[in-house]
């Protein structure tokens, strides 16, 4: 499951398991799509009421920290967050008027491979955010 994968790469890292990072935690893997803080934290105080935006926070910190966390920023410099279960980076579609982020599986590919060689570059991590209208947007557009 992946509550047994988050808590253990956490674990991996030195960090507790608390009842308010639980309920954090919890939010994310419940969520189909990515969430802005207010949403974070409206999902949060439903389970635990005490759980306010600093708390929110402080576990953004713990979860990038365990590369657990995909931050996006889709319009208006508003982030988003979703919970990263699969790789140390992330690849998202965002849409440019209605903000949706939709992950996409693909990753540096031999050319970018031979760049980075040819510049001596010891890559440490990326992500790749692609900007775009989606469909339901592009439709409006056209016409």
């Amino acid at each position: 499951m992946d509550y047994e994968k988050v808590f253990n790469k956490l674990k991996e890292k030195g960090y507790k398991i608390t009842k308010q990072r639980k309920v954090i935690i919890e939010v994310l893997i419940n969520c189909n799509k990515p969430i802005s803080i207010e949403e974070w934290l409206l999902l949060a105080k439903r389970n635990n009421p005490n759980i306010n935006q600093s708390t929110i926070y402080r576990n953004i910190d713990v979860l990038e920290d365990a590369s657990l966390l995909n931050k996006i920023r889709p319009k208006d410099d508003k982030i988003i967050y979703s919970l990263n279960l699969e790789h140390d980076h992330s690849h998202f579609l965002i849409c440019k008027k209605c903000g949706k982020a939709e992950p996409i599986e693909c990753c540096i590919n031999e050319e970018m491979i031979k760049i980075l060689k040819d510049k001596q570059f010891n890559l440490i991590e990326h992500n790749l955010e692609l900007y775009g209208y989606c469909n339901k947007c592009n439709k409006h557009i056209d016409n």
